[in-house]
């Protein structure tokens, strides 16, 4: 095995320099990461093996477990009551429409099946520190922005559940099971989801049960990294979704949990360096030359992805009865993809190992020019949508976003 300290350390270092100076320019620092990891790794001043780079792997299952108990701590309940059945609306159609905007499309381009499938559900997810960003930046104020921010918050969790369940039935696919009955292939996608959910379920409640007896600070990261560690490697041991069973315990910790607030205060201190090297493994993955491979379908999946956002939102605004301004611009201001959606592409790796690069390439791709352009999308939106004030609309790189 090779030393392993060396890369990690180049990794680190190099997406944190990337990040630092990418910001400068008032652009996301993820993809500062991404773009270092890229320059280090084989593609070009290869510091970085490739051989590093599968030893790294175990990286991706930590940096996923924190992102996934991140995002299942944004479900607060007395939050989701708050959004109304309009909002609701609008979250799940928007994602169901990338997500089969863009697989449609796939199969039209003559993709495989667990190609079209998976890259369907990673079409869904959103990147809301971007849309954030853009909105406080601009002091935006009015119906579309209220609703964009609502949206943004239960997007990745919404995401990841429809990826979740269009993973499942692309790993019966690709499992080749040709005398699976159809009972099986359709029954057996919600069978892994809910076993997925009872684990988080489980865990969730064991780490709630031992913060309330854990006065420590550090004992209580070391018990909380530790469920989320072991909840991962139980799910990934038993065939299940990992990033499902920690969104749970983020969830479930959120609603029941007197001390959530430390906890997520605890591991927003640690999650930079864990992120920085997973974005920049993730970069450092990237081949160059295939880009070139994926022009069309790369493209293909970015230009459907929007539309799909956009066009769902729309129809989820006319069935919840939004106001009109609020399905005109409200899907537009969704494009920024990045975060969540690296993880789970590692997990679409590994459903369907002989799509893998494809897979990473078109996300990666996406990724970068869904963060710089968006910015631009979301402003444009809120501006044409008459929420930002006169005395504020300053040029779109005063943006400046991070994870």
């Amino acid at each position: 095995m090779e030393n392993l300290v060396e890369p990690l350390g180049v990794l680190l270092l190099a997406g944190l320099f990337g990040g630092i100076l990418i910001n400068r320019f008032k652009l996301p620092a993820v993809t500062g990461y991404i773009l270092a990891g890229l320059v280090v790794g084989p593609a070009i001043l290869k510091l970085v093996s490739v051989e590093s780079i599968e030893y790294l792997n175990p990286i991706n299952s930590i940096a996923l477990g924190v992102i996934a108990l991140v995002i299942g701590g944004e479900m607060e309940i007395k939050t989701l009551r708050k959004l109304g059945k309009s909002i609701m609306w609008i979250g799940v159609m928007e994602i169901l429409g990338a997500a089969a905007l863009v697989c449609g499309i796939m199969l039209l381009l003559g993709q495989p099946l667990p190609i079209a499938l998976l890259l369907g559900g990673l079409a869904t997810a959103t990147a809301p520190a971007a849309t954030v960003a853009v909105v406080k930046e601009a002091r935006a104020r009015g119906p579309v922005t209220e609703s964009l921010l609502a949206i943004v918050a239960l997007d990745d969790a919404l995401g990841v559940i429809v990826f979740g369940l269009m993973a499942a039935v692309a790993k019966v696919v690709v499992g080749g099971e040709k005398g699976a009955s159809m009972g099986h292939l359709i029954s057996a996608p919600f069978i892994e989801i809910f076993y997925s959910l009872l684990l988080g379920a489980v865990s969730g409640f064991i780490l709630a049960y031992i913060a309330r007896r854990s006065n420590k600070n550090q004992t209580l990261l070391t018990y909380t990294l530790g469920i989320v560690f072991l909840t991962a490697g139980l799910a990934y041991h038993w065939g299940l979704s990992a990033i499902l069973a920690n969104m749970v315990v983020g969830a479930i910790l959120v609603n029941t949990s007197p001390r959530r607030r430390k906890i997520f205060n605890l591991i927003e201190g640690i999650e930079i360096p864990i992120f920085v090297a997973f974005f920049a493994l993730a970069g450092a993955s990237l081949e160059v030359g295939m880009l070139g491979q994926v022009g069309l379908v790369g493209l293909a999946y970015v230009v459907t992805r929007m539309a799909g956002k956009v066009s769902g939102a729309y129809a989820g605004g006319q069935i919840g009865r939004a106001l009109p301004v609020v399905k005109k611009y409200l899907g537009w201001g969704l494009m920024p993809q990045a975060g969540v959606v690296v993880g789970l592409t590692m997990v679409a790796q590994r459903i369907y190992p002989e799509g893998g690069k494809l897979l990473l390439n078109i996300v990666l791709t996406s990724v970068v020019i869904s963060e710089l352009l968006g910015p631009v999308f979301s402003r444009k939106a809120l501006e044409m949508a008459g929420e930002i004030p006169h005395d504020n609309k300053r040029n779109i790189r005063d943006i400046s976003t991070s994870i």
